[in-house]
């Protein structure tokens, strides 16, 4: 035979990507043309062309199947495709080989098990799922991926889908492609065959699981197969998915990707055979024209979460003859789904059928509200419904379907309930001569939706995040976002255009709307105060000022006004020296003033001395302690910093504050921020310091007395001057001082003091002290050990007193 077959094996993919269904660009159906096929008697030899075999997703089998991998079919290299020149690339240099490496091994029990492909038992369908579920997990599992699952919901959900597409007379082989009415944003990938069902004398056809992957490599010498036995079920399985790991370069392996790359919502997967029939045409050697049926068999791969685990009847269903009885009077008809999508739109599918209906070509479906008022209408397209044509003999059944859309966004603000009218009319303008079904009424949601995402603060504005959705919104085009400040309105800002929110969507998708309900507004820190109650609204107004035929939705107060400011100092010292400044403060404002400083107040002097941005610590004590606080547990600080970076004076009482601020710089109180203090108790943090004298003598001199020191003076005052001063106890005056320039290592008083004074180590001095020539020997006399801020050593001081007695 020469000539033409039309393309025989077919797959296409649909993804779901945060709720919705989206359909990949690269990804499309792949045209048929009636069959062609040449008989030259009495060969009995046939050629068909057939089309390229695509691929879904992969899964584990049962150890009796193997499938063979081609070098550089790796994870990475199907993920990377993103073109027709890549994949067309792979698919010659890697994928295609995997046509040649894989041929279905067949089973002998399956052998065994004769099948009918329009009236599979329960059991079939099992088997068949475990089967391809198998195989798709097994080529997951040769690359480290987790696998599919499935149950009885699972398999019912994706058989009512697929019959569906059968009720419909759809086939990617007859140019229908995904049907979003049926799938309803879940993902799907379907495996298109035609396989011989006629017995025309001089046309064979092979068992399907004689097949070899080679004769799927050639596109135009794809023999006929046929099924009989669950082992060509099983074998159409597998070559299906073999061409969509190997043979999709037309769909850049879009569907190699959802099965071993793709991260599915929905984990879940089954399939299930569609039926339809097609026409082949043939030519014998003579000339003479003949045609042929081929059916085709539309292998759907679904991932659904499952229902119905009650019925665990999986049987199909087979297909119709095109005829009808002219004597059935009945009205017949059925809403098989109808549901408002997030912009508005009444999407419904169903069908009506009777004989009253011919000669009333005109269809449309109509939309009225509780009142009877029209809400909207669209035109009809019959939609094949073999289904119904088995279930009800009437004219026109097997295309008496509709799937239709009716805008009805303007609409539904008023609407509680809307109820669909199937009109057949005789004439164009449809309001005249016409039959009717009325559907039930379908209810409207009424309820009002939003969600505050988030309030930060960024700068010197509030920014404020979410959205709102209702159909109560649906006249209202203006879009307030309202700020109250303990009741009173601070802020009105309009939302110009509202951000895109699938998510919301995918939540409400009969919500008008919902899918642009986002937004994102600023609001000036001038015009509040965290500390007094705050709440937002949002608002869909009729008016443009927003101020009539409105709908609110009031948020939970960011703030209540009676905020609990509560705080400890646990540790405020110098230690080593460093200045260590531990505790808490606990304030839910610190969730909008996210800024934390440390502020040291000099009291005495009535100055700030330093501010630091201090992060803050986990507090578990605290939350338990204040659980009404939403941020003490996070309320913690845990500070220190180098006495060097310090001018501390003696005996000055110094405070902690702890801000928390709105701003992020200098100490949290500029650029019009917004900040909230804790004053803990002040205190003196320089006194109490120590020193000794390890040896002194005094000895004559030239005309006066000489006085010898050593010993050690441990101090925090470390940027001051280091001063003797010899003082006469018994006529209470100063003698004579000495600045001490040199000091000395003293492991000893480190040992000791360290930890406690910043200079321990290198505490120690000798001195020698010239004493006037008219000292008096007999008098008392104390050694002042003086460290001072200023070189005279005169103001802000520190002194150790070390008594000397009489000198002798």
């Amino acid at each position: 035979m020469n000539g033409k077959l039309a393309k025989i094996i077919a797959t296409a993919a649909v993804t779901t990507i945060a709720g919705w269904a989206l359909v990949d660009n690269n990804v499309k159906a792949d045209t048929t043309t009636n069959q062609q096929v040449t008989v030259q008697q009495p060969t009995q030899s046939t050629t068909v062309n057939n089309l390229d075999l695509y691929s879904n997703n992969l899964s584990q089998v049962q150890n009796v199947q193997n499938i063979n991998f081609p070098a550089g079919y790796t994870l990475d290299a199907v993920r990377n495709i993103n073109s027709s020149e890549a994949a067309n690339a792979f698919e010659q240099r890697v994928a295609q080989q995997g046509l040649y490496d894989n041929d279905y091994q067949s089973d002998a029990a399956a052998v065994q098990e004769q099948v009918d492909i329009n009236h599979l038992t329960s059991s079939q369908v099992e088997e068949m799922n475990r089967y391809g579920l198998g195989l798709v997990n097994k080529a997951r599992s040769e690359f480290g991926q987790e696998p599919f699952t499935q149950d009885a919901g699972t398999i019912n959900q994706v058989r009512q889908m697929a019959l569906q597409y059968q009720s419909k007379d759809e086939s990617l082989l007859k140019g229908n492609w995904h049907d979003f009415s049926i799938l309803q944003g879940k993902s799907e990938n379907i495996a298109t065959f035609q396989i011989y069902i006629d017995d025309v004398p001089g046309l064979a056809a092979r068992p399907f699981a004689q097949a070899k992957g080679k004769d799927f490599a050639v596109s135009n010498a794809v023999p006929l197969f046929t099924v009989t036995t669950m082992d060509d079920l099983r074998a159409l399985v597998y070559y299906g998915i073999m061409g969509m790991f190997f043979n999709d370069a037309e769909d850049t392996f879009g569907h190699a990707q959802n099965f071993l790359t793709y991260n599915q919502p929905i984990t879940t997967m089954a399939l299930y055979p569609a039926l339809t029939y097609s026409p082949g045409n043939g030519r014998w050697g003579n000339g003479q024209h003949f045609t042929f049926h081929l059916e085709n068999i539309d292998m759907h791969y679904i991932w659904v979460s499952g229902r119905d685990y009650n019925n665990s009847n999986f049987t199909n269903s087979g297909t119709v003859a095109d005829y009808w009885n002219s004597s059935d009077q009945g009205n017949y008809a059925n809403l098989d789904g109808a549901y408002l999508t997030s912009d508005g739109q009444l999407v419904a599918t169903g069908w009506h059928a009777a004989n009253a209906t011919q000669g009333h070509p005109y269809r449309y479906l109509i939309a009225v509200d509780q009142d009877g008022h029209e809400l909207g209408r669209a035109k009809i397209t019959n939609v094949a419904r073999p289904d119904v044509r088995r279930a009800h003999d009437v004219y026109n059944a097997g295309q008496s379907g509709f799937a239709v859309k009716i805008n009805l966004s303007s609409a539904l603000a008023d609407a509680t309930s809307i109820r669909l009218i199937s009109r057949y009319s005789a004439r164009a303008d449809d309001n005249g001569d016409y039959i009717d079904y009325d559907f039930a009424p379908l209810s409207v949601n009424r309820n009002n939706y939003a969600c505050l995402d988030g309030a930060t603060v960024a700068g010197n504005q509030l920014h404020l995040t979410g959205w709102h959705a209702t159909n109560q919104a649906a006249n209202k085009p203006y879009h307030y976002i309202i700020v109250l400040n303990n009741g009173r309105e601070v802020s009105r800002t309009l939302v110009k255009d509202g951000i895109n929110r699938a998510d919301v969507a995918n939540v409400y998708p009969n919500v008008d709307g919902a899918g642009k309900s986002g937004f994102a507004v600023d609001v000036s820190l001038a015009k509040l105060n965290f500390n007094q109650r705050l709440q937002v609204i949002s608002r869909y107004s009729a008016s443009a000022d927003g101020n009539s035929n409105y709908v609110d939705y009031w948020f939970a107060p960011l703030t209540e006004g009676n905020y609990s400011n509560q705080g400890h100092l646990d540790g405020f010292k110098i230690a080593n020296g460093k200045l260590n400044i531990t505790g808490w403060h606990a304030n839910a404002v610190s969730q909008f003033e996210q800024h934390h400083f440390i502020i040291l107040y000099d009291t005495t002097a009535n100055q700030q001395i330093a501010a630091w941005q201090v992060p803050t610590v986990a507090r578990p004590d605290v939350q338990r302690a204040y659980p009404q606080v939403a941020t003490a547990g996070q309320s913690g600080f845990n500070f220190s910093c180098d006495l060097g970076e310090l001018t501390l004076l003696p005996g000055h009482r110094y405070a902690v504050i702890s801000r928390y601020s709105t701003a992020p710089t200098g100490n949290g109180n500029g650029n019009g921020s917004q900040f909230t203090d804790y004053w803990f108790a002040s205190q003196v943090l320089l006194g109490n310091e120590t020193g000794y004298l390890d040896h002194w003598a005094v000895q004559p001199a030239t005309g006066h007395y000489q006085l010898n020191l050593s010993g050690w003076r441990a101090t925090n005052l470390i940027k001051g001057y280091h001063t003797l001063i010899v003082y006469d106890d018994t006529r209470d005056q100063e003698v004579t001082r000495q600045t001490v320039t040199d000091t000395e290592k003293r492991g000893d008083v480190a040992q000791i003091y360290g930890g406690q004074y910043a200079n321990a180590g290198q505490s120690g001095f000798t001195a020698t002290i010239d004493l006037p020539a008219n000292l008096r020997l007999s008098d008392h006399y104390t050694v002042i050990d003086r460290y001072s801020l200023t070189r005279d050593a005169n103001e802000n001081y520190i002194d150790v007193m070390i008594p000397l007695g009489v000198l002798r």
